[in-house]
């Protein structure tokens, strides 16, 4: 058995639409005494799509020997696995099931011939667009169990999009107030990204690192306020055995609940590690803030 590119050979069996085998009942139109046989018996691969495999007389009489049937066929058979242009109509509602808000246009797609199966896309497939919202996108036919087939289109997407905006330079570690962002509203090509949408997403949020204004916020951005914030005064309780000192210091780190900040005492300048107990507030055990 030679497999040999598929070329203009109308006598070709259909095969393997759902499995790597090709099996008794396949050749059994051209071949009628493998009808005796189980329908399952597997002959050898199913060839790949747009490729087609030719069993040649001598491939026959050793299936003939192999499995005991009395004749052989006088000519050879050829078989290959099903493959059709794609269906821009179904190109576009795959597309369609991931960008669903979308507008998509169709440009261009793949020409080849594919094999039956389910089109596939994702986001991940879709490549930033470039001039005109226009862009790559690749994605699969998924056929005979895992097996995948690449496919791509050319294609223009724009979607509404509602984006947060910094008005001003967002600060590292500094609670976002609602006059410091804003919500836009525009037309323009789907960018992948976790970015914020409204302004409940960001406001009261901190930003990991400085945001730049004019800058689209992403959530990923932005951590949850922190009760401690570096530079802030903040009311220390210092605990030895029964005794309990209180006075105000410098945080010199920001913190969360529990978490292990720099604190100054403003009137020493010693510097010591507090714990953090609550907005605005520290611990420390000892005389360590003394």
């Amino acid at each position: 058995m030679i497999p040999l590119l598929s070329m203009a050979l109308a006598a070709c069996l259909a095969v393997g639409a759902d499995s790597d085998q090709i099996v008794a009942r396949d050749l059994a139109p051209a071949y009628p005494e493998m009808a005796a046989l189980d329908p399952a018996t597997p002959l050898g691969y199913t060839p790949a799509p747009g490729v087609s495999r030719l069993f040649r007389a001598s491939d026959l009489r050793m299936l003939a020997a192999r499995f005991g049937l009395p004749t052989v066929p006088d000519r050879e058979i050829c078989v290959e696995r099903p493959a059709a242009p794609l269906d821009p109509a179904k190109l576009l509602a795959a597309m369609r099931s991931v960008l669903p808000d979308a507008r998509i246009e169709i440009l261009e797609y793949s020409r080849q011939p594919a094999p039956a199966g389910e089109l596939e896309f994702s986001r991940q497939g879709l490549r930033d667009a470039s001039w005109r919202n226009e862009s790559l996108w690749t994605g699969a036919v998924r056929y005979a169990g895992n097996h995948r087939f690449a496919i791509w289109a050319r294609v223009r997407i724009v979607a509404t999009m509602q984006r947060v905006l910094a008005l001003g330079d967002l600060k590292a570690d500094r609670a976002i107030a609602s006059g410091q962002v804003i919500v836009q509203t525009r037309e323009e090509f789907p960018v992948a990204g976790n970015f914020a949408q409204t302004l409940e997403q960001v406001t009261g949020k901190w930003p990991r690192l400085t945001i730049r204004a004019g800058a689209e916020i992403r959530v990923d951005q932005l951590s949850e306020p922190k009760e401690v914030a570096r530079g802030e005064t903040v009311r220390v309780d210092v605990f030895d055995g029964a005794a309990h000192l209180q006075f105000e210091g410098i945080a010199e780190s920001t913190g969360a609940l529990g978490e292990m900040i720099s604190v100054r005492n403003p009137t020493s300048s010693k510097r010591f590690q507090a714990r953090v107990a609550g907005t605005g507030r520290v611990s420390v055990d000892g005389n360590l803030a003394r």
